[in-house]
């Protein structure tokens, strides 16, 4: 759905106000939100799978603390994204 949006938006000028009237529609905010919450879980998840292969918290410890870490962060990247698409 954001492919398209962005594809869209970017044929013509009249494309772009479709997806300016779209994203007006509380509905589609929603689920766009949706998707962005997803997405940018996956990606902070992600980075500390990537820490992680480089040692950087392998122990118990270390990786409760990284899943309270990954929430955290994910909460407020989550509704930063909301407060930017409303």
């Amino acid at each position: 759905m954001l492919l398209w949006l962005l594809s869209s938006s970017l044929e013509s000028e009249s494309g772009f106000a479709d997806v300016q009237n779209w994203l007006a529609a509380p509905l589609v905010k929603v689920v766009v939100w949706g998707i962005l919450a997803g997405l940018l879980y996956h990606l902070i998840a992600g980075v500390k799978h990537l820490a992680m292969d480089m040692g950087i918290g392998e122990t118990l410890e270390g990786a409760k603390t990284g899943a309270k870490l990954v929430v955290v962060i994910s909460v407020i990247a989550i509704v930063l994204a909301g407060v930017w698409l409303w």
